[in-house]
C-alpha cells in the first residue's frame, strides 16, 4: 500500500477542479463554444425524441438548445417518457444513449425547478455530465502522482491542463457526436489502469471494465480494440493472489468481450453497408490507376469501376447508377466483407502504406476544421484555449507520414526487445512491472490500429473526424514520453528538447522566393513573388502580402459575380500605369462550382470532395463541376498552392462546393478550410506578365 500525506491527498482534489473549472470556461466563458452538425446528429436526435429548437444553418453553426418529446399526467410518467427510445426511428443503439438520456433527465429537473417550459433541452447539461467523468479520471490519474516529487506532479497536472483541456479536445463536449464519451471513456481506463497499479482492488476492476464498455461503445469501430484491451488486461489477476479478486477479474473479462461482441453484432445493417461502400469506392479505387483490376481482386464485377471516387453521402443524382438496387446489393454488399478488405491490403502493403500517409496528414487539427463552433457567425473557430492546437500544428513533425512511421516503428521494436529481454532473463516476474509492461503494450497496439482501422474500415470519408482516437493516442504517448524526461539527466533532456527543436525547424526551412515589384496600390509599389515562368518570358505572380481585406461577396461564392473579383479588376488596378496594365495577359482559369451551381458546368461529374490539408485539396478537382472564366486579375487557384506561402488568411479560388455560400480560403498556417462569403478574409491577387 503506498502511504500519502494530507499535502498529497489534497493534490489530486485541487487538480481535479482545475480541470472542471476550465472545462466550463473554455465552453461557456464569453460565447458559447461547440461543434455544429456534420450529418451525424440526426440519427442520434431521431432515436432519442430530440429535434432542434431552430433548425436554419445547423451544419455551421453550434446549436445550444434543442427539443425533447415530454409525455404523461405525472412527475414520475414524464420522467419515464424522456428515457424513451423512439422505436420508429431505432436506426441503431448505442451506450453513448444512456447519458444522451441521462441528460434529457436533468434538464427536465432544472425545467421544473426554473419554471421554464418541459420540452426545452440544453446540451450543456450533456456537456456538464463528460466535464463531471472528465475530472473524475483527471482525479485518477493525478492521485497516481500524488506521493511523487513535487517537480514531477507538477508538470503532470501543467501538462494534464495544456494538452487534454483544449478546445480541440473539449468542442466536442457541446455536441451529440460519439468522441466525448470515447474521449473521457480512454481516459477513464488510463484513470482506474493507474489505481489498479497501485492498489488493485475488486471494484476498480469492475470500473475498468465498465468504462471499456463505454469506451467501445461510443464509436463501434473501437470494438475491435476494445477486445483486444479486454483480454490484454486480464493480466490484472497476478496482482492479487487470492482466487475471488482473480474470479472477479476473469468473470469481468469475459462479460466485457460478450457484451462488446454483442455491440459489433448490433451494427445495423445501413451502417455496415455505408463504411463498406467508403472503404472500396472512396478507399481502395480512390484514384486508382487500376480499378477494373482492384475490383476483380475482391470479387467485384469490373461494370461498377464507374463508381471509383464515390462515397456514400453524395446526392442520388450524382451516381452514374442505381446503388440501392437488389442488384448492386447482391454483386457488392454480399461479396465484399471487411476481411476482404484487410486482405486486399495485406496484399497490396504499398497501397496501404500511401492510404496510411494521407490518414497521417489529416491528424494536424484535434477538433475537424470543417465544423462551426460559434452559435452565431458560421464557420467560424474559436482561439478560445487551443495553445495545444496551434502547437500541434506548429510541430509539423507530428503529422508527417515519414516521421510517424519512423518513430511508431522505433517505439515498436523497442518495445518488442523490453518483452523479449523481460521473459528471457525473467525479469518479469514481478506482477507490477508485468503489469505496466503489458499497458505500454496496449498503447503501441493501439496507436497502430487506430491508424489503420479508420482508412482500411471506412475509406477517406470525413477522414479526418475518423482519426481522433489516433490523435488522442499519440498525445498520451507524447505526453507519458515528456513526462518520462524528468527521470532523465539534464544533458539527455537537452539533447530530447533539442532533437525536437532541429526536426521542427526543418520542416520550416524553405529556399526563398524570387521577389519583384509590379504596379502600385494605396501609392506604395506592390511585391509579387514569381511563381513560375514560362518560354515566352511571360511571368505567373502573387502578392507577396494580402493586399486588403475584404468579403468574397455578399451573396453567394460564384467567382462571375462575385464582388472581390469586380474589386480585383476594377479598384485594385487604377493606380497601375497603362504600360503595366498593358502587360497583364489575360488568363482563363478553369473554375469548380457549388453544388447549386452544377448546371452552368461545362464538364465534370461530381461537387469538389472537401479536404484541407495542402497535398490534397484538389484531389479529384478534374473531374468536379467546373467551367471555364478568363481573368486579368484573380485569385490564388488550386494548381499553384504549394507556392503559395502563407502570410495570414487570404481567399482562394475554390468554393466550398457543399451550397453556394461559403469560399474556401488559405489559413495562415497552410490548410485549405472555409468560411461564409460574407466574412472577411485578406486578398492576394494572382497576375500573368508579359516582358
Amino acid at each position: 500500500m503506498y502511504k500519502t500525506s494530507w499535502k498529497d491527498r489534497i493534490y489530486p482534489v485541487i487538480g481535479a477542479v482545475m480541470v472542471a473549472v476550465l472545462s466550463f470556461f473554455v465552453l461557456y466563458a464569453g460565447d458559447n463554444v461547440g461543434l455544429s452538425d456534420n450529418g451525424d446528429f440526426r440519427r442520434v436526435l431521431l432515436a432519442n425524441n430530440l429535434e432542434y429548437e431552430d433548425e436554419s444553418d445547423y451544419y455551421y453553426l453550434f446549436k445550444q438548445d434543442y427539443r425533447m418529446t415530454v409525455e404523461g399526467s405525472n412527475p414520475v410518467t414524464k420522467a419515464f417518457s424522456v428515457l424513451r427510445t423512439n422505436k420508429d426511428w431505432d436506426i441503431y443503439s448505442s451506450p453513448h444513449f444512456f447519458f444522451i438520456k441521462l441528460s434529457k433527465l436533468l434538464n427536465l429537473f432544472a425545467n421544473w425547478n426554473a419554471g421554464r417550459e418541459e420540452t426545452a433541452y440544453n446540451i450543456g447539461w450533456l456537456a456538464g455530465i463528460y466535464i463531471f467523468l472528465f475530472a473524475c479520471a483527471a482525479w485518477g490519474i493525478f492521485t497516481f502522482f500524488a506521493g511523487m516529487r513535487l517537480r514531477l506532479k507538477t508538470a503532470v497536472l501543467v501538462i494534464f491542463l495544456l494538452v487534454f483541456c483544449d478546445a480541440g479536445y473539449l468542442l466536442y463536449f457541446n455536441s451529440f457526436y460519439g468522441e466525448p464519451l470515447q474521449y473521457v471513456a480512454l481516459m477513464m481506463l488510463l484513470s482506474v489502469g493507474l489505481m489498479i497499479y497501485k492498489n488493485p482492488t475488486i471494484p476498480k476492476v469492475v470500473y475498468f471494465y465498465i468504462s471499456l464498455y463505454f469506451f467501445a461503445g461510443s464509436k463501434l469501430a473501437n470494438v475491435p480494440f476494445s477486445i483486444i484491451i479486454s483480454l490484454m488486461a486480464a493480466v490484472i489477476i497476478i496482482l492479487r493472489k487470492d482466487k475471488r479478486f482473480k474470479r472477479w477479474v476473469l468473470g469481468s473479462a469475459a462479460v466485457s468481450v460478450i457484451m462488446m461482441i454483442g455491440l459489433y453484432a448490433s451494427i445495423p445493417e445501413w451502417m455496415q453497408q455505408d463504411t463498406t461502400y467508403q472503404s472500396v469506392f472512396f478507399g481502395i479505387v480512390k484514384e486508382s490507376d487500376t480499378v477494373n483490376e482492384d475490383l476483380e481482386e475482391l470479387g467485384v464485377d469490373a461494370k461498377y469501376s464507374v463508381l471509383a471516387n464515390t462515397n456514400a453521402y453524395m446526392d442520388e443524382s450524382e451516381y452514374p447508377i442505381d446503388v440501392h438496387s437488389d442488384e448492386f446489393k447482391r454483386d457488392f454488399y454480399d461479396r465484399v466483407s471487411k476481411l476482404d478488405l484487410v486482405m486486399f491490403y495485406f496484399n497490396h502493403p504499398g497501397r496501404l502504406f500511401g492510404k496510411l500517409s494521407t490518414a497521417i496528414k489529416n491528424t494536424a487539427y484535434i477538433r475537424p476544421p470543417n465544423l462551426g463552433n460559434m452559435p452565431d457567425v458560421k464557420m467560424t473557430l474559436t482561439d478560445k484555449y487551443s495553445t495545444w492546437s496551434k502547437l500541434r500544428v506548429m510541430l509539423r513533425f507530428m503529422y508527417s507520414p515519414l516521421i510517424i512511421f519512423s518513430i511508431f516503428a522505433l517505439l515498436s521494436l523497442y518495445i518488442i526487445f523490453l518483452d523479449i529481454f523481460y521473459i528471457r532473463n525473467r525479469r518479469l516476474e514481478d506482477p507490477k512491472r508485468m503489469y505496466m509492461m503489458i499497458g505500454i503494450n496496449v498503447l503501441i497496439a493501439g496507436l497502430w490500429i487506430n491508424l489503420i482501422l479508420p482508412m482500411v474500415a471506412n475509406g477517406e470519408a470525413d477522414l479526418q473526424k475518423h482519426m481522433f482516437l489516433f490523435i488522442h493516442c499519440n498525445d498520451i504517448m507524447l505526453m507519458t514520453l515528456i513526462i518520462g524526461m524528468f527521470s532523465m539527466t539534464r544533458r539527455q533532456v537537452l539533447i530530447s528538447v533539442s532533437a525536437v527543436g532541429v526536426l521542427t525547424a526543418a520542416f520550416y526551412v524553405r529556399l526563398p522566393m524570387r521577389t519583384v515589384t509590379f504596379g502600385t496600390f494605396e501609392g506604395k509599389p506592390v511585391a509579387w513573388n514569381v511563381i513560375q515562368t514560362y518560354e515566352d518570358g511571360s511571368r505567373l505572380l502573387v502578392s507577396k502580402n494580402n493586399i486588403t481585406e475584404m468579403a468574397f461577396d455578399d451573396k453567394n461564392n460564384r467567382w462571375e459575380t462575385s464582388d472581390i473579383r469586380i474589386w480585383l479588376n476594377r479598384d485594385f488596378l487604377r493606380e497601375f500605369t497603362d504600360d503595366e496594365k498593358e502587360k497583364i495577359v489575360p488568363v482563363e482559369n478553369e473554375l469548380l462550382l457549388s453544388a447549386e451551381d452544377k448546371d452552368m458546368a461545362s464538364g465534370g461529374s461530381h461537387t469538389h470532395f472537401w479536404n484541407f490539408t495542402p497535398e490534397q485539396v484538389g484531389n479529384l478537382a478534374e473531374s468536379a463541376y467546373h467551367y471555364y472564366l478568363e481573368d486579368r486579375v484573380f485569385l490564388p487557384t488550386l494548381d499553384i498552392l504549394d507556392d503559395v506561402r502563407a502570410r495570414g488568411k487570404s481567399w482562394i479560388l475554390c468554393p466550398y462546393a457543399a451550397n453556394s455560400y461559403m469560399q474556401r480560403y488559405i489559413n495562415n498556417d497552410g490548410f485549405i478550410l472555409h468560411t461564409d462569403v460574407t466574412n472577411k478574409i485578406g486578398v492576394r491577387a494572382v497576375v500573368k506578365v508579359k516582358e
